[in-house]
């Protein structure tokens, strides 16, 4: 894990004096080992479902607690389909693992703890509306 550690510095004139102000150091931590990707299972898409495919990759050496993962649908075009969605191959339950509001297409996934060295995979479908 890698620190970004950054000022702002700004310089001017106040009431006559020649002033130079610093802020305090802001300390970013950047997480080079935590990603998250999504596909989808075709790249043309004409009849049947869409499958997505999100992984999140924890090659650190800490635990990921309590991640949340969002994805938005358009509702214009497709909706989720019901009973779809999978975490790690497991079937999903709502509200407990997963929301779904049809209305703005916010897909909302509860995953458990990622281990060190682990992934977590959701699977989830949708059709055309």
């Amino acid at each position: 894990m890698n620190e970004l550690t950054n000022t702002a510095t700004s310089v001017g004139t106040y009431d006559g004096l020649s002033t130079e102000m610093t802020s305090e150091a802001v300390v970013v931590l950047m997480l080079d080992d935590l990603t998250i990707t999504k596909s989808a299972d075709r790249q043309v898409w004409v009849t049947g479902n869409l499958t997505y495919t999100i992984t999140i990759t924890n090659d650190t050496e800490n635990d990921y607690e309590t991640p949340v993962v969002t994805d938005t649908i358009d509702p214009t075009l497709a909706t989720l389909v019901p009973d779809s969605v999978t975490i790690n191959g497991v079937p999903a339950t709502s509200p407990t693992d997963y929301t779904f509001d049809d209305v703005t297409g916010l897909l909302t996934v509860n995953l458990p703890d990622i281990v060190a060295e682990s992934n977590a995979v959701i699977v989830f479908e949708v059709s055309r509306v």
